[in-house]
C-alpha cells in the first residue's frame, strides 16, 4: 500500500507538470508547495480583496493535514486565518479560491469552514487536487438527463405528430437539487454568495431552500450588484486573489456568484477551491468584481460587490475547483417579458441568463416571479392571463397558452408555464435542438375568472361510424351567470363497438384521466415530435373532449393504434422483436377535440356516453 500510495503521487506530480507546461510554453511552471511537506506550525500568506479593487494579504498558520476529510483521497489542510477584518468576521463567504503561500510558494486555495465558527479556521484545498481539472476537447455544457416528468400520449393511427405531452404522475416535476453543505459540526464547503439584483424578497424568500440546498447564499444586492458592469476591474488585471462573478443572469435583473481566484497562467483560470453546483462541463460567463464593503454576520460574513465587464468563460465545474479561459466568449440567453399589470402599467423586464440545461428553467422561474410580485398581489383573487414564445434556432417556436386564477399566489406559479417546457426542450439531448430566445407576456387582473363544466349534451345520443356531432357544455361562472362551449366531434369509421364514451373537462382534468387509462406514453424520438408535441400540451383555458372504446390498443414507435384486428396482433405476439417495442392497453383512445381558447381557467369533466348503431341502421 504505501509504494501504490507513492506511485500515484508521483504519478500525479508528473502529469501536473506536463499539463501545465502545455499551459503556456517557454513560461516555467508555478512554485508548488508540496501537501506532502506540509507540516503543523508552518506560517503562509493568502490573497483577497476586502474593499475594492487592492489585493491584501492575510496570514495563515498550518494546524495540520486531515486525511481523506472530504472524500476518499481528498485531504483538506487545516489553518488558521488572521489579519485584515478576519478577527472580527471570521472567515468570509466570497474568499473560496483565496490562494494560500508558504514561502512563496502556491500550497491551495482557501475553501471551507466551519460554521458558526467563533474563530477564522478555514480548509485548504490543495493546489495539487485543483490543478487536476484539466480543460476537455469541448467546453460546451453537455445536456442533463431527459425531463421524465412528462410523457408523450402517442397520436392515432400512425399520426405521430398529433400526440400530446400529459404530465407523468409517477414522476416529480422538480428537478431535484444537488445537496448543499454540511452542519455546524463539521467542515462545510464555504456558502457562496448568489447576489440578486433588481429581485424582490418575497421571490428571494420563496426560492431560498432550494438555492441554499445547492450550497448557495442567497443575498440581496440591490442597486449595488449589476450598477457597475463596465467598472474596475478590467479583464486585464485578474491575479490570483481576485475577487470574480459568474454572471447568471444581466439586463434589468442581476443575479451572480462569487468567488476568488486562485492561480492564473496565461489564460487559464482556477477559481473557488471547489465547485460551484459539480457541473462537470460549464458554460458560465464571467467577469472580475469590485468590492463594495464586507459585512460581518454572526451567521456567515459576507462581501458586497459588483461585477464589471464580461472576462471569461468558466469551462469546468468540478469537486476541487472551478477552472475557466479569460477572454472566451458564449452566447446568454435573451428573455423579454411584458406584463400588463393590474395597476394599469405596462412594464417590460429585458435581461439575458445563462443557457444551461439544470439552472435556466429555475432562472427563469425565479426572474419572472420576482417582477411580478412587485406588481400583483398575494392575497386575494388575481387572474394571469399568460402568453409566451420559446423561439428556437430553426425558426420553429413553441407556443405557449394559459390562464391561471387563483384565491391566493398566483405569481408564484406563472413562471412554471415556460419553464417546464423549457426545461424538457434544454434537457432533450437533441443536437439539433437549440433555444434562440422567449418571449412572454402575462395580462393580470383582481378578479376571479374560473369555470366549472357543470353539465354537458350532444346533438345525436345515436351516432354511426363517421358521423359529425356537437357536443355543448354548460360552464357555470364565479357570477353565477352561464357560458356554453361547443366542440365539434367527429365519430370514426373504424369503431365498432355498441357503446363509446367521450370526456369533457378542463386541460388538468383530462390529462388526469388519461394518465390512468393509458399506459402508452414514451419519450420523444427526435426534436420534431417534442416540439409538436409541446406545441399541443392542454391548457387550462381550453374544454377538451376524448372519445374512447371499451378496446384493446396498443402502441409502437410512439403511434398509437386503436382497435387493432386480432390477425395484426397475432402477428406482433408472433415476432418476439417486434412485441418487445410494443405496449398493449385495455383502452382505446378513438378521438382527441378541444375548443377555441376561453378567458377562462376550465376546472371539472363529465362524461357523455354515445351509442353506436351499425351501418345502413
Amino acid at each position: 500500500m504505501p509504494m501504490m500510495t507513492a506511485l500515484r503521487r508521483l504519478l500525479a506530480s508528473l502529469g501536473m507538470v506536463l499539463f501545465l507546461a502545455g499551459f503556456c510554453f517557454g513560461q516555467a511552471s508555478p512554485p508548488i508547495f508540496p501537501l506532502s511537506q506540509v507540516r503543523p506550525g508552518l506560517k503562509g500568506v493568502g490573497r483577497t480583496i476586502f474593499q475594492g479593487d487592492k489585493i491584501d494579504e492575510f496570514q495563515v498558520e498550518i494546524l495540520g493535514v486531515l486525511k481523506n476529510a472530504l472524500a476518499p483521497q481528498r485531504n483538506l489542510i487545516l489553518a488558521r486565518l488572521s489579519g485584515g477584518p478576519l478577527a472580527t468576521t471570521g472567515v468570509i463567504s466570497g474568499m473560496s479560491g483565496s490562494p494560500v503561500y508558504i514561502d512563496g510558494k502556491l500550497v491551495g486555495a482557501v475553501s471551507r469552514s466551519f460554521q458558526l465558527s467563533k474563530e477564522p479556521i478555514a480548509g485548504i484545498t490543495p493546489i495539487e487536487d485543483m490543478l487536476t481539472v484539466v480543460p476537455l476537447s469541448s467546453s460546451a455544457a453537455t445536456p442533463a438527463p431527459a425531463n421524465d416528468a412528462y410523457r408523450i400520449a402517442p397520436g392515432f393511427g400512425g399520426a405521430s405528430e398529433s400526440g400530446r405531452l400529459i404530465p407523468n404522475n409517477e414522476a416529480g416535476a422538480e428537478t431535484p437539487a444537488a445537496t448543499g453543505t454540511q452542519d455546524s459540526s463539521g467542515f462545510s464547503s464555504l456558502l457562496l454568495p448568489l447576489r440578486f439584483g433588481g429581485f424582490s424578497d418575497a421571490a428571494v424568500d420563496l426560492f431560498r431552500p432550494q438555492l441554499r440546498r445547492m450550497g448557495l447564499e442567497p443575498m440581496q444586492g440591490g442597486v449595488i450588484s449589476g450598477s457597475e458592469q463596465d467598472a474596475r476591474p478590467s479583464p486585464t488585471d485578474l491575479q490570483p486573489g481576485s475577487m470574480i462573478s459568474l454572471m447568471l443572469i444581466r439586463g434589468d435583473l442581476d443575479l451572480n456568484i462569487d468567488c476568488t481566484v486562485t492561480y492564473r497562467q496565461g489564460n487559464n483560470l482556477y477559481a473557488c477551491g471547489h465547485q460551484v453546483l459539480a457541473e462537470g462541463p460549464a458554460a458560465f460567463p464571467f467577469a472580475p468584481s469590485h468590492v463594495i464593503v464586507v459585512v460581518p454576520s454572526i451567521a456567515s460574513s459576507f462581501k458586497l460587490d459588483a461585477p464589471g465587464a464580461l472576462a471569461g468563460v468558466i469551462q469546468q465545474d468540478r469537486f476541487d475547483a472551478i477552472y475557466g479561459r479569460v477572454g472566451e466568449k458564449i452566447q446568454m440567453l435573451p428573455v423579454h417579458l411584458h406584463l400588463d399589470s393590474s395597476l394599469h402599467r405596462k412594464d417590460t423586464y429585458n435581461f439575458q441568463m445563462v443557457d444551461e440545461p439544470f439552472l435556466s428553467p429555475l432562472l427563469l422561474n425565479l426572474a419572472v416571479t420576482s417582477a411580478l410580485t412587485v406588481s400583483e398581489r398575494e392575497i386575494g383573487t388575481s387572474t394571469l392571463s399568460v402568453k409566451s414564445q420559446i423561439r428556437l434556432a430553426s425558426g420553429q417556436s413553441v407556443d405557449l397558452e394559459d390562464i391561471l386564477s387563483t384565491d391566493t399566489g398566483s405569481s408564484n406559479i406563472v413562471g412554471s408555464v415556460v419553464a417546464a417546457p423549457l426545461s424538457l426542450l434544454m434537457s432533450s439531448g437533441f443536437p439539433d435542438l437549440k433555444v434562440q430566445d422567449i418571449e412572454m407576456n402575462v395580462v393580470s387582473l383582481d378578479e376571479k375568472r374560473n369555470a366549472t363544466i357543470e353539465q354537458i349534451w350532444s346533438t345525436k345520443s345515436e351516432v354511426r361510424p363517421g358521423d359529425h356531432l356537437v357536443v355543448s357544455a354548460l360552464l357555470r361562472l364565479p357570477t353565477g351567470e352561464t357560458l356554453t362551449e361547443r366542440i365539434p366531434v367527429d365519430i370514426p369509421t373504424s369503431v365498432t363497438d355498441k357503446m363509446l364514451s367521450l370526456v369533457v373537462g378542463g386541460g388538468s382534468s383530462i390529462n388526469a384521466m388519461e394518465f390512468r387509462f393509458s399506459a402508452l406514453g414514451g419519450l420523444p424520438r427526435d426534436s420534431q415530435q417534442l416540439v409538436n408535441a409541446l406545441n399541443r400540451m392542454r391548457r387550462n383555458n381550453r374544454v377538451y373532449g376524448l372519445l374512447m372504446s371499451p378496446q384493446r390498443s396498443f402502441a409502437m414507435m410512439g403511434d398509437q393504434y386503436p382497435s387493432p384486428p386480432p390477425s395484426l396482433l397475432q402477428t406482433f405476439m408472433a415476432d418476439s422483436a417486434a412485441s418487445s417495442s410494443v405496449v398493449f392497453s385495455g383502452t382505446s383512445i378513438v378521438g382527441d377535440y378541444e375548443t377555441a381558447p376561453t378567458p377562462y381557467a376550465i376546472h371539472g369533466q363529465k362524461t357523455l356516453l354515445l351509442k353506436l348503431a351499425g351501418p345502413g341502421m
